[in-house]
């Protein structure tokens, strides 16, 4: 069973890239629905962008990764990629604006250390964009990525046993 799965990714390298990144999408929503929500009022709806878009772009990237569609795959994570891309850079763009409000023109350390210990996280949205743009770029075909599965020869093999060792693994398989 767990040779069947790594063959899959081995084929399938995008959507297991995809399909590991699609955790950290719900664990980013998951940070954002704390730092936004524990122990305050909901007052400010923009707030809920970033835990919808966590929620909703895992449980898409999990359901495109299954069919054989490439099409689908591709527009789906480019669509997630993008969109995550945004909402991380303007929420750094929001959490600086605090920042700043915080710190009323006065840039001494003491007040920089008190802004940055009442404000929001500065660069905690960079996740969002961070993960995105990987999601993004995943279907180009310009991008070229080949998982490797499996242990990978030792540094004391010579280059030319390596080569034997591939070739027979290939006869093998």
């Amino acid at each position: 069973m767990f040779g069947r799965l790594l063959l899959w990714a081995r084929r399938n390298s995008r959507k297991a890239v995809a399909l590991a990144l699609a955790p950290g999408l719900l664990a980013l929503a998951f940070d954002a629905a704390v730092a936004h929500w524990a122990g305050k009022d909901f007052d400010n709806r923009m707030q809920a962008v970033p835990v919808v878009h966590g929620v909703v772009g895992f449980v898409l990237m999990t359901l495109v990764c299954l069919p054989k569609s490439r099409a689908v795959f591709a527009w789906t994570a480019r669509l997630v990629g993008g969109s995550g891309v945004v909402i991380g850079l303007v929420g750094t763009v929001l959490h600086c604006r605090e920042l700043f409000e915080e710190l009323q023109g006065q840039y001494t350390a003491a007040s920089l250390e008190g802004a940055l210990s009442v404000a929001p996280p500065l660069l905690a949205p960079l996740g969002f964009a961070g993960v995105g743009a990987v999601l993004f770029l995943l279907p180009s075909a310009r991008l070229l990525l080949r998982l490797r599965v499996g242990s990978p020869p030792s540094v004391s093999t010579g280059s030319a046993e390596v080569i034997e060792l591939h070739e027979g693994q290939r006869r093998a398989g």
